[in-house]
């Protein structure tokens, strides 16, 4: 447990309390996600204990044919033994080797799993948070759209415009308007959307590149890979030869020790049965009786089939297959790095624009406000300045958003999580 603990807290580092990411921790799609990377931990364990005990019974109700038939009463009417084994694995070998190479990969797969299912939630939740941002500086916009088709009507009307100026003026007041109702509703929308993924009362934090690791989707693939190679092993073995060995020591007739050993594991198994009736002594035709106190036993088991053969080659094939699925996710994700690099870029030159065009419409807004002190600016020239910085704003908020997105697609193509960030 404290080695999952110590998992999730490298896994979720971004998740620290103090920014918006913080409800991200109480999505379902991240608890399904560690539900499956616990239930895998569990699934390694039990494949890596180094014993097991195996305790088994059995009941046995004997009827017989007597001759003379007064023997019968004298028989036992029922029989029954009890064995209690304990399996030890003190190393990997063969199939025990193989169970707990499926139960690593398994493990590592629900470790992917888990980057994959959180990459994909910060990535909703960033691009969650700039739509709202967005919606609140579009909403900005459209106010100030509303006002300044005011002031145009206004104006048109006290200079006694002619009756097309005013229909254009109301026309252009009404579009506005609606921009207004649309932006509004395009907030509420964008608000239903960020809950539970991203607290929008919190920062955003920092998205600083990523540091380039392993592409999820070639992880996936190697892991493939191994799993095949695995099946591959174990279909060779099915066709080797198989030894048990066993020693067994009989105490009394009543009770048996034994020590046996497979080939196909090299797990050694002690086991202790007591039996009821007990054993009797063989009758020997001279007179006499023996007991068999100590037994070594040796078995050879081989099994040819044209299934175990078919067998082997499907899965020489599976690992051709799986090898050759590893080169084509190499070539798919070199082409999709430089892809979204190139995104990146793109993204990267749009922001730096968008500022400067910001820059400049806050300058010609200081321009204007000081014309309109000097008497050289109507208000209505204002009110189209600060429509035109608001508009740059909103153009700067997109921007951000839409480099910050393209940050997140190769925190997922890698399934790199989010650094820790300082609120």
């Amino acid at each position: 447990m404290a080695r999952l603990w110590a998992l999730l807290f490298l896994l979720v580092p971004a998740l620290a309390s103090g920014h918006a990411l913080v409800p991200l921790r109480e999505h379902p799609l991240l608890r399904q996600a560690q539900a499956l990377l616990e239930a895998a931990r569990k699934g390694l364990e039990a494949q890596a204990a180094p014993l097991a005990l195996n305790l088994q019974g059995n009941y046995a109700r004997l009827g017989y044919e007597c001759t003379p038939a007064s023997l019968c009463p004298s028989l036992p009417a029922t029989g029954g033994s009890l064995t209690l084994s304990l399996v030890l694995t003190p190393f990997s070998f063969g199939e025990t080797a193989d169970g707990l190479a499926r139960a690593q990969i398994a493990y590592r797969r629900a470790e992917l799993g888990y980057r994959k299912a959180l990459t994909a939630l910060q990535a909703q939740a960033v691009a969650a948070y700039g739509r709202h941002r967005q919606a609140l500086l579009g909403v900005e916009a459209a106010t100030k759209g509303v006002e300044l088709a005011e002031k145009a009507l206004e104006a048109a009307r006290k200079r006694q415009a002619n009756a097309k100026e005013l229909r254009e003026a109301e026309l252009a007041l009404l579009e506005a308007q609606n921009r207004l109702e649309e932006a509004r509703r395009g907030l509420e929308l964008a608000k239903q959307a960020a809950l539970g993924l991203v607290d929008l009362e919190r920062p955003l934090p920092e998205i600083p590149p990523p540091k380039g690791s392993t592409p999820l989707a070639l992880e996936e693939a190697r892991l493939s890979v191994a799993e095949a190679e695995i099946a591959y092993g174990s279909a060779l073995r099915a066709l080797l030869p198989q030894v048990q060995a066993s020693y067994l020591l009989y105490p009394s007739g009543n009770d048996t020790l034994a020590l046996s050993l497979s080939s196909r594991s090299l797990q050694p198994t002690l086991s202790y049965t007591r039996q009821d009736p007990a054993r009797q002594p063989t009758p020997v035709p001279s007179g006499g009786s023996y007991r068999t106190q100590e037994e070594l036993r040796l078995s050879l088991s081989l099994t040819l089939s044209p299934g175990l053969l078919a067998a082997l080659e499907a899965a020489n094939l599976q690992k051709q297959g799986a090898e050759e699925a590893l080169r084509a996710a190499e070539i798919q994700a070199h082409l999709q790095e430089a892809s979204l690099r190139h995104a990146l870029q793109g993204a990267e030159a749009a922001l730096a624009l968008a500022q400067r065009h910001l820059a400049a419409q806050e300058q010609a807004l200081e321009e204007t406000r000081k014309r309109l002190a000097l008497g050289l600016e109507s208000p209505l020239g204002l009110l189209q300045a600060e429509l035109s910085w608001m508009q740059a704003r909103l153009g700067l908020a997109q921007a951000e958003s839409e480099y910050r997105n393209r940050l997140m697609e190769l925190y997922q193509f890698y399934g790199e999580l989010l650094p820790e960030v300082n609120p």
